[in-house]
């Protein structure tokens, strides 16, 4: 009884209200940029992530939503080249065509080969280095928000983590965005049976994303959705049996809940 009464109605509301927001994306828009800046022309937003096809696996319907604003420029910076399984060369070339799916240019594709920033879930990052190179991208290319994990890293990785605290380090600590404002949010990590609960994770997002002024929200339409489906179809190399299963299951293929870091 408690599955008809109480589970059915929450799943179908969930649904209902992942359609209303793919019609009415409206519903959940909020600015992303520094207040000083929100009257900039061409806003500047950068995805910094661990690995190739971090893009697609977590971000994608927040790469789709802003591809298709014609004031926003986007860039990628990759931590690595991916080369745990000795396939760095061939996943670069991987990265760069899933970054042309969403509409990015390649040479707004930054590839970091650092062998103090290696691809591997033991090794630990040195986050003033991960720092660093994060503000020199950020710098050179005048940006203005940037996305990246949060201290879970979605899937526990230790990269993924390593990256979400070198770019808070340079966000707190940087003199120069002291006086250059920047907006940095985390992608929200999600307990087990939410990150594979596919669009009927809606309800619970849209709870999270209205309590505070400092939460974002983004929903990947059938459009959007097909277009991160297409992007992970360029990372032939990690075209594994799971993860054609995550490409369907996995909320973030349809959601990307974040908070903001500073």
């Amino acid at each position: 009884m408690i599955v008809v009464h109480v589970v059915v109605p929450l799943l179908l509301a969930s649904a209902f209200l992942y359609a209303l927001l793919c019609w009415r994306p409206a519903l959940i828009e909020r600015d992303i940029f520094p207040l000083e800046k929100q009257q900039k022309k061409q806003k500047h937003v950068l995805f910094v992530t661990a690995h190739p096809d971090d893009e697609c696996m977590f971000f994608s319907p927040t790469l789709a939503y802003l591809n298709r604003r014609p004031d926003v420029t986007v860039s990628l910076l990759c931590l690595t080249t991916g080369n745990h399984d000795k396939l760095g060369d061939v996943r670069k070339k991987e990265l760069v065509k899933s970054a042309v799916t969403f509409g990015l240019t390649p040479d707004s594709v930054i590839i970091v080969d650092d062998q103090y920033l290696p691809d591997s879930p033991t090794k630990v990052w040195n986050l003033a280095l991960v720092a660093k190179t994060v503000e020199a991208v950020a710098v050179a290319g005048d940006v203005d928000t940037i996305f990246t994990f949060d201290q879970r890293g979605v899937s526990g990785h230790q990269n993924h983590i390593a990256a979400y605290m070198g770019v808070k380090h340079m966000a707190l600590t940087s003199q120069r965005f002291k006086f250059q404002k920047i907006n940095v949010y985390a992608l929200e990590s999600v307990g087990l049976a939410r990150k594979f609960s596919s669009i009927l994770d809606t309800l619970f997002a849209y709870g999270m994303s209205v309590t505070g002024t400092n939460n974002r929200m983004f929903v990947a339409d059938l459009g959007a959705y097909s277009q991160g489906i297409q992007a992970m179809l360029m990372h032939e190399s990690q075209l594994v049996w799971f993860r054609k299963l995550y490409l369907v299951f996995s909320r973030y293929m349809f959601i990307n809940t974040y908070t903001k870091v500073n």
